[in-house]
């Protein structure tokens, strides 16, 4: 099997060697058109941001948590991986491209038409092929736009993360409107029911019943008193109370309890839309800000070196099986006579 290897290997030096000047031309001639085209190929640059997501952007969480402390709730709290992914859609959103656009006139930069079939469709793609998000091995995420122009590659790349707040307070601010307009009726129907069970206790009053139970108490003690005295007009008077305070007391006891959590609930609810207004009307940073992008003084692609080299060991590659098939060919015919010779012999 050894033997067989060296032959194998053997036969083809001498194969490369039988071919070398075809093989050199055509490795030489591959090696200066892959040099002329990559010169040809326009530079690009790249810009790099990278950032963390906070734990939580919610300004009443971050400032109003005293009494539930939660360590993860600082204003200096990292994002964890959930966090982390679901900030990557704001910064592949339409909303940041579409800006771009706008900002930066791309489809005219890109000499893209829109009116034509699939103009749109080119323009964002050719956006998503120049923009890079991606969360790092370490949690953060990483933000790179490339463009044949250092300075524009990184503004594009400085309004992005920029941008980022904008849309992601944009969205959790109509959320913070929604929660707070919804608050804001529910307190307008819990005034509207403490109002209502107001008016019933004020009847119940009227009736004389204001506190079931020390009334209650003070009666018992009076009709003993009364009781004990034989004074028996003080006892029906004592009676005709107690009998008003058993008519009426559970009703006020009902309604002054309902009164009780209507107004808890009332409270709690006050609380949120505080919370809601100030989550509203807030604008907070959605990130933390590692590295800023930096003006690129050195292209990223293309790679000439990369290029000539590949494309030169392709040509190789290709030129040895081109001419293994050749050599086969010709030397088909003679094992086809070569057989027929034996044959005849």
């Amino acid at each position: 099997m050894e033997n067989k290897d060296k032959y194998n290997a053997f036969s083809l030096l001498q194969f490369m060697w039988k071919w070398r000047k075809w093989l050199l031309i055509i490795c030489v001639a591959t090696f200066f058109v892959s040099a002329a085209c990559s010169l040809l190929v326009r530079p690009r640059y790249k810009s790099t941001a990278l950032l963390y997501a906070p734990r939580t952007s919610s300004v009443s969480k971050i400032l109003l948590n005293e009494q539930n402390y939660n360590e993860r709730l600082e204003i200096k709290a990292l994002a964890t991986v959930d966090e982390t992914e679901q900030m990557l859609p704001f910064l592949n959103s339409i909303a940041i491209k579409d800006s771009l656009i706008e900002k930066y006139n791309l489809p005219e930069y890109y000499n893209i038409q829109l009116d034509k079939k699939g103009g749109k469709t080119k323009l964002y793609k050719t956006i998503t092929n120049n923009m890079t998000v991606k969360r790092t091995e370490y949690g953060a995420i990483s933000v790179s736009l490339s463009d044949w122009d250092p300075q524009r590659a990184y503004d594009m790349t400085m309004d992005v993360i920029r941008w980022l707040d904008t849309i992601k307070n944009s969205v959790e601010h109509e959320r913070a409107l929604a929660a707070y307009t919804i608050l804001q009726n529910q307190m307008d129907s819990i005034e509207r029911a403490i109002a209502d069970v107001n008016d019933s206790i004020q009847e119940i009053m009227k009736h004389g019943v204001f506190d079931v139970k020390l009334q209650s108490e003070r009666l018992t003690q009076q009709y003993a008193i009364a009781a004990a005295q034989g004074n028996t007009a003080a006892m029906q008077r004592i009676q005709k109370e107690q009998d008003t305070i058993a008519k009426y007391g559970a009703q006020l006891t009902s309604y002054q309890d309902l009164e009780y959590n209507f107004s808890k609930y009332h409270a709690l609810c006050k609380q949120k839309m505080m919370d809601a207004k100030m989550d509203m009307t807030t604008i907070m940073p959605v990130k933390f800000v590692i590295d800023n992008p930096k003006v690129a003084d050195k292209k990223f692609y293309p790679k000439r070196s990369l290029i000539v080299v590949i494309s030169t060991l392709c040509a190789f590659i290709l030129t040895m099986i081109v001419l293994l098939m050749i050599e086969r060919v010709e030397n088909q015919p003679n094992r086809k006579d070569s057989a027929t010779d034996k044959l005849y012999q």
